[in-house]
């Protein structure tokens, strides 16, 4: 049996402002970006557009905050400031992004965006750098992780869920009328679980040999170059923002024009995220037998797998259909957690490197990475309009047009699953591995310390 030394009541108090950070990520492409273009009318390739110019900017800016982090030095800790400081600006852009006038233009669309994914990206790169750092065990960061995860998909479940009881309570709402709702929603839960957050989880004290070193920049790169863990593990979130991206990108107008159930993309998406939710628990245990990357490496190849199921369940059956995302599910949240749980370990081999503490840093670039997976999987609406089909004409689109949507949300998706599973098999950082980076960064620090008892009083 696992022993660890983090308090289970620490870790949920750490989770907690997980739920609102990801009920921005994925419904925002999955019910903002579609509502913009069929609710308020932009055109859908500007809009794309826009989403992915905003994760370019993070390019430039997320190291920027990384970097910040790593060198804040204050009474409160490094990641506490930066959250309290995050949250007034994330409240407002979400509040104006997800409950804009009928009259919006993509201007303003730009302009909540960019507000909203810069204090996403200053709370999100301070909030898991912070889970990083409360663990030097190598499954204990899984366990940690994996919980983080799990608390994301249960925001999604909850700000999912939304719409549907106010569908069920209130017949005849408006899609502005949901949006409106997930958007008071984050607003709400944000400044409540941040709160608990700074009030209830240590930061763990930096090492005394840290505080003398500043951040060497160019350093930092050359070492992010000549690190091929951290090359792999960054081409692997890399992937793993494509595949589900698209697939959120795409799962409204799937479900509606592919599968013909344009009433139930809420309930499905919602029953997809349960599945989730369910087995992250067991992708954690597994993870405890097996190394992360081969754990990872099995859930993809799993999902590799029943992707291309889906296009074999009958078209209008509510009931199958169900049953098929459930399976389609299972996956859902695995790769997020192990590749976060292995980025503090490839942080460990910076840190006997340089002595250095930078977690901020290097997990900067994982939620880069990520985002900009997500980014990219935006454009995928300009492979639709390549192909023909246009979100506004719903089920005036021809057949080939749907049929070519089925392939775009079942193909793309597989090709980016293979490619992690290529990326990862053979990662280099196990346990064993792990343990001895650990034991290695314990001896240089203690030969950094000097022996009080040899030093001559006179």
């Amino acid at each position: 049996m696992q022993q660890f030394s983090v308090r289970g009541r620490t870790i949920a108090a750490y989770v907690l402002p997980t739920m609102p950070l990801a009920a921005l990520g994925l419904p925002l492409v999955v019910y903002v970006q579609p509502f913009y273009i069929t609710g308020l009318g932009l055109d859908q390739n500007a809009v794309a557009l826009v989403l992915f110019a905003a994760r370019i900017l993070d390019i430039i800016v997320d190291p920027i905050i990384g970097w910040l982090g790593d060198s804040t030095r204050t009474r409160w800790g490094r990641r506490r400031p930066w959250i309290i400081a995050s949250v007034p600006p994330f409240v407002a852009g979400v509040f104006l992004l997800f409950i804009p006038p009928q009259d919006a233009t993509i201007n303003y669309f730009a302009i909540w965006i960019v507000v909203s994914y810069l204090a996403y990206s200053v709370a999100s790169i301070s909030h898991i750098a912070w889970g990083a750092e409360l663990s030097t065990v190598y499954h204990e960061r899984s366990r940690i992780q994996g919980w983080r995860e799990f608390a994301a998909v249960a925001g999604f479940l909850l700000v999912l869920a939304l719409p549907v009881l106010l569908e069920t309570f209130q017949p005849g709402v408006t899609a502005h009328d949901k949006l409106a709702l997930m958007g008071w929603f984050i607003c709400i839960a944000m400044p409540i679980t941040a709160a608990i957050l700074v009030s209830l989880v240590p930061e763990p004290p930096l090492d005394a040999s840290a505080e003398k070193h500043k951040l060497d920049v160019g350093g930092a790169i050359r070492l992010i170059a000549g690190n091929a863990a951290l090359r792999r593990l960054l081409a692997a979130d890399l992937l793993q923002g494509l595949a589900p991206g698209i697939t959120g990108a795409l799962f409204i107008w799937m479900v509606a024009f592919y599968f013909e159930l344009p009433g139930q993309s809420s309930t499905l998406l919602f029953i997809y995220f349960v599945a989730g939710l369910f087995f992250i628990p067991l992708w954690i245990k597994l993870s405890y037998r097996m190394t992360k990357h081969r754990t990872l490496c099995v859930a993809m190849i799993y999902a590799l797998c029943a992707t291309p199921l889906l296009l074999l369940f009958p078209k209008g059956d509510f009931n199958i259909l169900a049953g098929a995302f459930i399976i389609y599910g299972v996956t859902y949240g695995a790769g997020g957690f192990l590749l976060r749980s292995m980025m503090a370990d490839v942080v460990d081999i910076d840190t006997l490197a340089t002595g250095r503490e930078r977690a901020g840093l290097f997990y900067s670039l994982l939620v880069l990475t990520n985002k900009l997976g997500y980014a990219a999987s935006a454009l995928i609406v300009l492979v639709l309009s390549q192909i023909g089909f246009d979100a506004k004409l719903g089920m005036a689109n021809t057949p080939e047009a749907i049929q070519g949507l089925a392939y775009v949300f079942v193909g793309f998706p597989m090709l980016f699953l293979l490619l992690t599973i290529l990326v990862m098999w053979n990662f280099p950082i196990d346990k064993f591995k792990q343990q001895e980076i650990r034991e290695a960064i314990a001896r240089k620090r203690a030969q950094a310390v000097p022996d009080i008892n040899a030093i001559d009083p006179s």
